[in-house]
């Protein structure tokens, strides 16, 4: 009986310790993948400004061609690629040039 008594007072001290180890390496973690965001966003900054055209701009410019509803994009480093929905079932891929906006299909 006496053990179950210092367990009883042990584990939940033991619990409430963990916790706060959690909560406190929690916050480094979090301050570690804001460093991280920051970086990606630099890159994805520079890799804009290299680009004639946003992807939003693609997207547009692609359901303005096919009248479609847009099911996925794809942000590759030679081109968008865009694929569609159209008004009449097909599916459609459409390849965008990133530095002209121009549709290669």
């Amino acid at each position: 009986m006496n053990i179950h008594i210092k367990l009883h007072l042990i584990l939940p001290l033991a619990g409430l310790c963990l916790w706060s180890l959690s909560a406190v390496a929690g916050g480094k973690d979090h301050s570690i993948r804001g460093d991280y965001q920051d970086k990606a966003e630099s890159v994805m900054r520079k890799k804009a400004f290299r680009r004639g055209i946003s992807l939003d701009e693609a997207v547009h410019r692609a359901r303005q061609a096919t009248r479609g509803r847009v099911l996925s994009v794809q942000e590759l480093d030679s081109e968008y690629q865009v694929r569609l929905l159209t008004p009449d079932g097909v599916v459609k891929r459409l390849r965008i040039d990133p530095q002209t906006g121009e549709i290669l299909h």
